[in-house]
């Protein structure tokens, strides 16, 4: 009897041992005969698989090496797919407890697909999952090639801990853009409170993005210069941190027209300003398809290229 591999971990191996039996006596072929055996000792899952027979001639150790490399493979993938996320979510519990139970939810997933980088369709996905699991298994490789045992929380506490770390990193990133949404968020409701709230200035606002600045009109083409703008750009003058994105949405606010109509879209809805004010504004807001005024600001920063 010659012993493929013993594996011992916090966690229930049923699934695993069953699947590894099944695939190493469909790769070993015909004559070969495994036996397992399975065990809870001392607050340890173990499972335990070896050779019970082998066709005459052939070496049972050298069979038992070709095993065990195929095993290393079968246990990277086990702990990429099925461990990293309970690692994930035991820092969350552990490091983040005060979160709600849908908070760490949100975070876990934030988190894993931090890890992922981009969609698992995509290129680059592919190839950073290969490079991780490619420094799993050589590792892997080495502990069962040499020992034949592994011990999964052992070896992920000392030969792994530099994916310890980047899975903790991946948390830590998932709560700060967890917490900069919700603060976005709250801050969308504030400013749609303030805008439900103020008396109607001028039904229609025409906005006319232009470099480091904007323009507002109302309906007749007329400039909106109340005091409450005008102070605005006073600030802006004043106070050289505020940024001319910030002195729109405050101003539009301010003002709470019925309809906004955003003029010169080119690059301007995917900014983030923009974004703020299509949450803000909702329904509220218009994109202008293409007028005089826009071709005219659009030709004049052609021209200034």
């Amino acid at each position: 009897m010659a012993l493929i591999l013993s594996i011992g971990a916090s966690r229930n191996l049923d699934e695993l041992g069953y699947r590894i039996t099944c695939e190493l006596a469909e790769l070993a072929g015909e004559g070969w005969q495994f036996g397992t055996r399975q065990q809870w000792l001392n607050g340890v899952h173990q499972f335990t698989c070896y050779l019970d027979e082998h066709p005459e001639g052939e070496s049972p150790e050298e069979m038992a090496l070709i095993l065990r490399q195929y095993c290393a493979r079968k246990l990277t993938d086990w702990i990429l797919d099925v461990w990293e996320q309970e690692l994930v979510e035991k820092r969350i519990n552990s490091e983040y407890a005060y979160f709600s139970e849908e908070e760490r939810r949100v975070i876990a997933e934030k988190a894993t697909q931090i890890l992922k980088q981009e969609e698992e369709t995509s290129k680059e996905y592919i190839i950073y999952r290969v490079g991780r699991s490619q420094r799993i298994l050589e590792r892997m490789l080495d502990v069962l090639v040499t020992f034949g045992r592994v011990h999964i929380d052992g070896f992920l506490r000392f030969r792994l801990r530099d994916y310890l770390s980047s899975l903790s990193d991946s948390v830590d990133v998932a709560v700060d853009e967890y917490m900069m949404e919700k603060e976005y968020k709250e801050f969308v409701c504030l400013l749609r409170y303030f805008l439900e709230i103020q008396d109607t200035r001028v039904p229609i606002v025409h906005v006319y993005m232009r470099p480091g600045g904007f323009q507002l009109l109302d309906e007749r083409g007329r400039p909106v210069n109340n005091e409450i703008v005008d102070g605005f750009h006073q600030d802006a003058l004043q106070h050289e941190e505020i940024c001319f994105e910030d002195l729109l949405i405050s101003a539009l606010v301010t003002v709470a027209p019925v309809q906004v109509v955003i003029h010169y879209t080119e690059g301007v809805q995917s900014n983030e300003s923009m974004q703020t004010i299509q949450a803000v504004f909702g329904e509220r807001l218009h994109y202008c398809p293409g007028c005089d005024r826009c071709m005219m600001i659009q030709d004049n920063r052609v021209l200034q290229r």
